[in-house]
């Protein structure tokens, strides 16, 4: 996919290269009502599986993704790049998938959450 303002919407897999890390592929999860910035919110994607970390979501490998080998969304690590540190795009994540993913990035963020501390 070529890589556009119009191509990195939410749900579309990127490659980044992220400081200190080696070049991985990335999902969006900027809102589509932003689509005019020239960054974008993105959540790191790895085939280093951990099955003890709760707040990383398993995708199996198919055409539509762009992923090759079973892999993990690493919620507990959103990043904000610039558009012009990403690669091409190379694939879309599914509806249920990224439905999993914004309910695990609430309690990341603590949306929702009644607790509050001073």
């Amino acid at each position: 996919m070529e890589l556009g303002l119009d191509s990195i919407r939410r749900g579309t897999v990127v490659l980044v290269r992220l400081p200190r890390d080696k070049a991985r592929p990335a999902v969006v999860v900027r809102s589509d009502l932003l689509n005019a910035l020239s960054y974008a919110t993105v959540l790191p994607i790895t085939s280093d599986l951990q099955a003890d970390v709760s707040l990383r979501i398993d995708i199996a490998p198919a055409p539509s993704n762009g992923l090759h080998v079973p892999s993990q969304v690493m919620v507990d690590w959103p990043q904000t790049v610039r558009l012009s540190d990403m690669g091409q795009a190379i694939g879309r994540l599914d509806t249920v998938t990224m439905r999993t993913i914004t309910r695990q990035m609430a309690v990341v963020l603590g949306i929702g959450s009644n607790t509050i501390r001073d």
